[in-house]
Formats: structure tokens, C-alpha cells, sequence
């Protein structure tokens, strides 16, 4: 794991996002604040301590050779849905050396686990990852 977690603040807001799994899908309906902190990621990234941090998003340029090229990073793809290809999943499920974070609804051809699945949650201006999936 590259981040078991990230905090910072972005007033009003403070983000406490915790990683249990090499890939974490971040899912929910439109307007929930996933572009929005994919923004925050963006600044973020600049702080030596975040400098794992890699960006993607419809906007990137050659995005799938730009990918394969990645190691030993934090990788954040908004949009996934529209960007990944076969090629790319697999690329995710096999280069262990990555942690992704994916803004995603349809998780086919990735290897997950329960503790992948999750939400954005805001609790008193605290931004944090819900497991989407609980055990009974």
C-alpha cells in the first residue's frame, strides 16, 4: 500500500480517507463530491508527502500508454468508467506495486475485494470513505 490514508483539510471540509484494500472504488450518484475531491487530490499532490499521487481523468493525454508506465504510485482515475479498456483492468489487477483509487460504477474484469466498494461520506464537514459492502 502506497497511502493507508490521506487527511487534509480544504475548509470547510476535512478529508480522513482510509485504505483497506489496493483498490478502492469510490462510487455513488452524481453531485456526492467525488469530481470535487479529485480537485483537492490535484493540489494535494504538489506536498512531498503526497508526491505518489497520479492523476487521470478525460481530460489526460495518452491515458492508457501513461498508465502502464506507472510504478509505485497512487493512481486516481475519475470517470473510470469512460477510460479503462480491458487492457487498462488488467494492468490494475496484475501491477501490484500500484494502489489505485477509482471513480467507478462498473467494477468487471477487476479483482475485489468487500473492503473495495465504497462511498464518500460527510459527517459534520468530516469527508470520509464508507464501506459500501458490510458483512450481516
Amino acid at each position: 500500500m502506497i497511502y493507508n490514508s490521506i487527511e487534509f483539510k480544504a475548509n470547510p471540509f476535512s478529508y480522513r480517507l482510509e485504505f483497506n484494500s489496493r483498490i478502492t472504488l469510490v462510487r455513488g450518484d452524481s453531485a456526492t463530491g467525488k469530481t470535487y475531491l479529485y480537485q483537492m487530490l490535484e493540489d494535494l499532490k504538489m506536498i512531498d508527502k503526497f508526491r505518489a499521487i497520479k492523476l487521470f481523468n478525460y481530460k489526460s493525454d495518452d491515458f492508457h500508454s501513461e498508465l502502464k508506465e506507472c510504478r509505485n504510485r497512487f493512481i486516481v482515475i475519475d470517470n473510470a468508467d469512460i477510460l479503462l479498456d480491458d487492457e487498462d483492468r488488467k494492468f490494475i489487477n496484475f501491477e501490484k506495486s500500484n494502489q489505485y483509487m477509482l471513480f467507478l460504477r462498473n467494477c468487471d474484469g477487476l479483482n475485489l475485494s468487500m473492503e473495495s466498494f465504497t462511498v464518500l461520506e460527510e459527517h459534520a464537514y468530516t469527508v470520509t470513505l464508507k464501506r459500501e459492502l458490510v458483512m450481516p
